[in-house]
């Protein structure tokens, strides 16, 4: 073991809890890398799921067996969709890439063989048919019904409904340059949006 220790095979930072690591330092690193509206659902996924289940364990103690059994036993206690689950194992990947990156541990990542528990599948979005649109936009006021069209008519995200500008509608063409959440305001999700 001694040997181990001084060949800086094992980081300090390795045997703070998994609570602590998260908060200290995955968040803030989210905080810089990431969408607001990212950081803010990892922040709800850990503080439901996976701080009360895990929080307390030590960074370099968390196995692959670990993680399997906390994804089982979320999925025993609420009936999430498959894709949350994918969602909360994908979250708790990335706090140990995060911590290999930066050296507080070294070896596989424990998440990435854990496989996810049988689940319900997520449910299907409903669109709505031209029909329902086109009664919306007959009973809403202005501007409800125009920003009820927009989203409608041209498939834009929330945010980006919210982040239009007058000077985007030009050469008949509507241009995607902002995307707005809460007080946010930040590029297009993705290059495509644009």
């Amino acid at each position: 073991f001694l040997s181990t220790v001084n060949s800086n095979q094992i980081s300090p930072m390795g045997t703070l809890n998994l609570e602590r690591f998260v908060d200290e330092n995955y968040f803030p690193y989210v905080s810089r890398q990431k969408r607001p509206s990212t950081h803010r659902g990892y922040r709800n996924m850990w503080k439901r799921y996976l701080k009360p289940r895990c929080g307390q364990l030590r960074l370099r103690d968390f196995h692959t067996a670990d993680g399997e059994q906390l994804l089982v036993e979320i999925a025993r206690q609420y009936d999430l969709s498959r894709t949350t689950l994918k969602h909360i194992k994908n979250l708790m990947s990335g706090v140990f890439k995060h911590a290999k990156r930066i050296g507080a541990i070294n070896g596989v990542n424990p998440m990435q063989d854990v496989s996810i528990p049988k689940s319900r599948p997520a449910g299907e979005t409903y669109a709505y048919s031209l029909e329902e649109i086109l009664q919306m936009i007959s009973v809403l006021p202005e501007p409800a019904s125009t920003i009820v069209a927009t989203a409608a008519f041209t498939g834009l995200r929330k945010s980006e409904v919210r982040g239009l500008l007058w000077e985007n509608f030009r050469e008949d063409a509507l241009w995607v340059t902002q995307s707005v959440w809460e007080r946010f305001v930040d590029e297009p999700k993705t290059e495509q949006s644009k």
